[in-house]
């Protein structure tokens, strides 16, 4: 009994120094975040006609306004006359009229938003050091884009996180398997993971079936140690049912990749079967999620990491060298 009490504290010590790579410590100063509302300022308002609110965009975001006018809502450039006549029919129209009220409703106070974004910034800071923390603009991106990421800011399109039932999504043809990801839980896992894959993006000699897989694993990885007060099935954007049964058969999901060969096909049709939006998994039960590779890529990295335990988020983030990482996994699902 005395020889167990002895050896404990090296137990504990063992394990606190293999889980320090997943403890962060955050800045004593705190990580500077700016916030920023476009979406005030681009979307219907009494007090100004057309020119007055291009003018004032103009003055407030001087690196952007181009860029707000001729590629999101895409009317032109913000010194052309017609672009004054477009904006005035934007401004006009009950369907934005409509988007701007149902923001307005769903997005009451952002202090929960701004306090999550900066402690994720905060682990994001601690994890890797050298990546840029960007500020956080809350923006309307013209239904096309969860997150528009720059330099050193992201665009987070509120627009596209409404509700399943808005009524607004109906005239856009949006499947229900999209729309049901269209919810403001979701907001920040899925920007971060847009944010991460600008950040640290996939190499480009990297073709093959297996590469795509690990890359994105890489990604949801680490989504997973930024959200770690999320569920799981949060991080992939499944529904909770759907994630449940991956797991529940992720060794059929595995076989099924080996006996269809696929691991290191080039065929990019064949490799967006599984990677991009999608109903279901192709050939698999219908109740297997979309993106089902995202969910394999996550338990590849997973195994690796855990069968490395020097290895550091930097560190993994920084590999490229996707085949050696799912050699290296030792990643054997349960059948």
């Amino acid at each position: 009994m005395r020889k167990l009490a002895f050896l404990l504290p090296f137990i504990l010590l063992a394990f606190s120094c293999k889980e320090k790579r997943y403890t962060p410590v955050s800045d004593p100063n705190g990580t500077k975040i700016e916030y920023a509302y476009l979406y005030k300022d681009i979307l219907p308002v009494e007090s100004m006609d057309a020119p007055e609110r291009i003018s004032f965009i103009q003055e407030k975001y001087p690196a952007l306004a181009r860029g707000i006018f001729q590629e999101i809502i895409g009317i032109g450039h913000p010194d052309s006359l017609p672009t004054q006549f477009y904006y005035a029919g934007f401004l006009a129209d009950p369907y934005i009229k409509q988007t701007t009220k149902a923001i307005d409703s769903v997005f009451t106070d952002f202090t929960k938003y701004e306090k999550e974004y900066t402690e994720v910034f905060d682990r994001y800071k601690w994890y890797t050091p050298d990546a840029v923390v960007p500020s956080v603009v809350f923006s309307y991106n013209n239904f096309e884009y969860a997150i528009i990421a720059l330099d050193t800011c992201m665009l987070v399109g509120l627009e596209m996180y409404l509700g399943k039932d808005f009524s607004g999504y109906t005239g856009l043809q949006w499947p229900d398997y999209i729309k049901e990801r269209r919810i403001p839980e979701l907001l920040i896992p899925e920007t971060l993971t847009g944010w991460l894959m600008t950040e640290f993006p996939k190499k480009n000699e990297a073709v093959t079936f297996i590469e795509e897989v690990v890359y994105r694993g890489k990604i949801l990885f680490y989504l997973s140690k930024l959200l770690p007060n999320y569920e799981a099935h949060q991080w992939f954007g499944y529904p909770k049912d759907r994630y449940e049964f991956a797991l529940k058969n992720e060794g059929n999901i595995y076989g099924f990749f080996i006996e269809k060969k696929l691991f290191y096909t080039e065929d990019t049709k064949e490799i967006k079967k599984y990677t991009e939006e999608a109903p279901f998994a192709t050939g698999m039960p219908r109740e297997t999620p979309g993106r089902i590779a995202w969910f394999l890529g996550y338990r590849i990295v997973e195994s690796y990491m855990k069968t490395h335990e020097d290895v550091t988020i930097d560190q993994l983030m920084k590999n490229h060298d996707y085949k050696s990482i799912f050699a290296q996994s030792k990643y054997k699902p349960k059948k």
